[in-house]
């Protein structure tokens, strides 16, 4: 859950509608839904396209304790 929260976090941040990053991933609205419940659930690639669409890198995506993460959560 935690990285579904992130992911979220960081769509919402940048101003991102679900529908807009669904289609830049080239998923459906729905799908990428279901990616901002369970991320748990995604392959490495769809988390890959998430990270492109949403403009973080995979790494940023995904090292949730980094300080730099902290950061910018503390400014959402």
């Amino acid at each position: 859950m935690v990285l579904a929260n992130r992911i979220r976090q960081i769509r919402e941040a940048n101003n991102f509608t679900q529908a807009e990053v669904a289609f830049k991933c080239e998923i459906s609205p729905s799908a990428y839904g279901q990616i901002e419940r369970k991320a748990s659930k995604c392959s490495i690639e769809t988390i890959t396209k998430v990270a492109d669409a949403i403009g973080v890198s995979m790494p940023f995506l995904i090292d949730l304790s980094s300080r730099e993460f902290i950061e910018v959560k503390n400014k959402l």
